[in-house]
């Protein structure tokens, strides 16, 4: 026997869980002639080829079995080395039983303390990607002075639990060194971000969105990356990564997931005691009740051409509805942003179709974010999409498909 590289075999629908548990567990395997099953790479019929890398950035020689292990099926990777491995494998690998989907590899970035709204993203990849794979760290340059940091719920165990049953495939838990290991230089800014109101207090915040979740990108590189429309203007600078430095990748908005009472999910309501839960759904409410009002008006303005409402006079209308129903929260800001850029419209100039609507709303040490998109419904998608053939690559894997 000698050391080589192991060679994937398929035999059954789900080929990968004897290979990776092989390649977690550091065994060797017999080189043996290449199997004549096909794998659909990216699309097209392939024969077989070595998933591992040869070179020592992919396979060190100082490869640690616990730094991957399993729970059931699901891969959990604390080195951003195994987990780019994984994902390499992921993105090469379809079993039969999702030729149908539309692309190979699926990405929810998180911070941990996962809720509904989280479990929605990863539902949202799965319906259109093969695998999904999930990260979970909380990143210390985001926070400012005075933030959270410290009190940041760190459920790991009960969140691998939710990751498993949800049926994710890959997990990335890195510490603090294995994004920013000692001697990190290098940061990704995004110009322009002193202007919005959300900076006002932590000028680093969106230096440290950008720059975690572009090594996150080159680290999982996957097909598609979903996120949440909560975070409005987040959503905003990860658009700009992607489109500035040239990633080949999807990236999806996903529209916000609500409680029973309207209030947008995020894992830092479990720190409002029982007034502030029961006053905090009125932050939606409001937004809403504006945003019909909205909808309204663009309705006449197509039958009559009236002018639709400013921007200041939207901004008043809902801190006057606040003004009434706050009364343990503190309001921070009402801002309407550019539907594209977030840029802040000025009081006088009309709002438009898409443009955001976003407060924030203090409670003690705890900011709650929320938006809507003026004149949108719930489910219309905020998208920036990469396939310029998304029909081609779907009528490829259907014949891939009647071909197996």
């Amino acid at each position: 026997m000698r050391r080589t590289a192991a060679v994937l075999r398929l035999k059954n629908d789900d080929p990968n869980v004897g290979y990776h548990r092989a390649l977690a567990a550091n065994q060797l395997v017999p080189k043996k002639k290449k199997a004549k099953t096909h794998l659909a790479v990216n699309g097209e019929l392939r024969g077989l080829q070595p998933l591992i890398s040869k070179t020592k950035a992919w396979a060190p020689d100082d490869f640690n079995p616990a730094t991957v292990k399993f729970i059931g099926d699901m891969a959990v990777c604390r080195s951003w080395r195994h987990m780019r491995e994984r994902s390499k494998i992921l993105r090469y690998t379809t079993p039969p039983s999702r030729l149908n989907r539309r692309y190979a590899l699926g990405y929810v970035p998180t911070m941990g303390g996962l809720h509904d709204g989280h479990l929605a993203l990863i539902e949202a990849s799965q319906a259109e990607c093969v695998f999904t794979a999930v990260s979970i760290f909380v990143n210390p340059k985001q926070f400012g002075e005075g933030e959270d940091l410290e009190q940041y719920p760190q459920t790991l165990k009960r969140d691998m639990q939710i990751l498993q049953e949800a049926g994710v495939d890959a997990v990335f838990t890195p510490n603090a060194e294995q994004i920013y290991p000692p001697g990190f230089k290098t940061f990704v800014d995004y110009e322009g971000a002193g202007s919005f109101s959300e900076c006002r207090g932590r000028p680093t915040h969106f230096r440290g969105v950008a720059t975690v979740c572009n090594q996150l990108f080159n680290i999982v590189q996957p097909d598609t990356t979903y996120i949440g429309q909560k975070d409005a203007l987040q959503c905003v600078v990860l658009r700009s990564l992607v489109r500035d430095m040239k990633m080949h990748m999807n990236l999806v908005v996903c529209p916000t997931v609500r409680e029973f009472d309207g209030l947008a999910c995020s894992t830092r309501n479990m720190y409002l005691d029982a007034a502030q839960r029961t006053e905090a759904r009125e932050i939606f409410r409001g937004l809403n009740k504006v945003n019909a009002a909205v909808r309204e008006l663009i309705k006449d303005q197509r039958k009559s051409g009236a002018a639709l409402p400013s921007a200041g006079e939207v901004r008043n209308l809902l801190k006057a509805e606040y003004g009434e129903s706050l009364k343990e929260g503190v309001l921070e800001y009402i801002e309407v942003g550019h539907k594209e850029s977030m840029e802040v419209v000025p009081d006088d100039a009309e709002v438009e179709k898409g443009c955001f609507l976003s407060v924030v709303v203090k409670y003690g040490s705890t900011r709650l974010l929320d938006n809507v998109r003026l004149g949108c419904g719930p489910e219309e998608y905020w998208r920036l999409d990469y396939d310029e053939n998304v029909d081609g690559i779907m009528d490829k894997m259907q014949r891939i498909q009647k071909r197996l």
